[in-house]
């Protein structure tokens, strides 16, 4: 049973008062609980030392909110859908409700630090293991986020990983975790523009909660299949165009900044050269970023030693090497030295593909600054 006065409170610039506990419904409340004793675990706090938008703040000051922050954001969101759902089928199914909001909940806890291009880094050096696998092998394996988990129910852990590994929705929970109104994408638009201080994107989230139905959509090409879906009704046109311009606008003016897109290549430059030369300088045993590059088959324990910190040291250890493009490389991101971004790709080119071209021409050529051109496609 749980505790009908238990409550805990956290503010949140972009959902005001977070409220766990003291909902009315036992259920929900004990929900909610789970979720805190989730907020405490060693692996989640390791989340706030994570920040969403990795090198944004280089170009957006503000921008230095955590994947902690934001995981409490989606799992608040997450309520809110669960009771659209509640509203619209007019009963709520407690079991599937509590794994889709934990699941919310956990959704980022295998990110890396800056995550895309730490993984860019690790793909390079044959690392296929991404963040999602990490969040599986977190969830399920030995951690204290599993034996919260295996409190309250021994297949708990297994229930939550299968629907964070599914590729698509298998009900109108699933909905809640993944889809184009899912509530990682709820807080993230909201959480995003308010931190980088942009002036678009604003959503009218109260009206498309309101406008939000429960239906039916057919999924899949050779055996399509209907799904339980959220829609929006004739009345939120509107608010989906407000939707729809802000995730386009964001992706297209913040995620894709040629500033952040510049500084994660070169992050990705020198860890991907120090990880294959660690051997000479000494660090093997002494750096955690550099150990777990060099790994063959790196493992949780490992992974989970690495936040931003981890890596700002390494890149501070680095600029100390005699490797000249590496040290190099090094200092000029630890002080806002950033190469300049050009899209080639995006310019015409009537006598075949331009980058292929460029690329070519660029090796033929081999000028004395070709090491200092690094590229890289829109990863995000």
């Amino acid at each position: 049973m749980t505790d009908s006065s238990w409550t805990q409170r956290i503010r949140d610039p972009v959902h005001g008062l977070v409220v766990f506990g003291d909902s009315g419904d036992r259920q929900r409340d004990e929900t909610d609980r789970i979720a805190w004793n989730l907020l405490n675990t060693p692996e989640f706090q390791r989340l706030r030392r994570i920040r969403q938008l990795g090198f944004s703040d280089l170009v957006f000051p503000g921008a230095t909110h955590s994947r902690f922050a934001h995981s409490i954001g989606v799992y608040h969101m997450a309520r809110r859908l669960a009771d659209v759902i509640a509203r619209r089928e007019g009963r709520r199914d407690s079991e599937r409700e509590r794994v889709a909001l934990l699941a919310a909940l956990l959704h980022d806890i295998g990110h890396g630090p800056f995550s895309h291009a730490f993984e860019a880094v690790a793909r390079a050096l044959k690392q296929p293991k991404r963040h999602e696998a990490w969040s599986a092998e977190i969830i399920q394996g030995d951690t204290e986020v599993n034996r919260a988990l295996r409190d309250v129910s021994e297949d708990l852990p297994q229930r939550i990983g299968a629907l964070l590994e599914g590729a698509e929705p298998k009900d109108i929970y699933s909905v809640i975790v993944s889809s184009q109104f899912d509530a990682d994408r709820l807080d993230y638009i909201q959480r995003d523009r308010l931190m980088t201080g942009v002036g678009f994107g604003h959503i009218d989230l109260d009206w498309l909660l309101d406008c939000l139905e429960v239906g039916v959509v057919t999924v899949g090409r050779e055996e399509p299949e209907e799904t339980a879906c959220l829609y929006l009704g004739p009345k939120g046109i509107q608010v989906a165009e407000e939707y729809l311009e802000a995730r386009f606008r964001l992706y297209r003016m913040v995620y894709m900044h040629k500033t952040t897109r510049a500084a994660e290549r070169m992050l990705e430059a020198v860890l991907r050269e120090a990880a294959e030369r660690i051997r000479d300088c000494g660090l093997e045993n002494r750096d955690p970023v550099l150990r777990y590059l060099a790994s063959e088959e790196p493992v949780l324990g490992d992974y989970l030693d690495l936040d931003d910190a981890a890596v700002w040291a390494a890149l501070s250890a680095c600029g100390g090497w005699k490797h000249e493009h590496i040290a190099g490389l090094s200092q000029r991101l630890r002080q806002r030295s950033l190469y300049k971004c050009v899209d080639v790709g995006s310019r015409p080119g009537g006598a075949g593909n331009l980058w292929q071209r460029f690329r070519r021409k660029l090796d033929e050529h081999a000028p004395l600054w070709q090491q200092e051109v690094l590229f890289g496609g829109y990863i995000h």
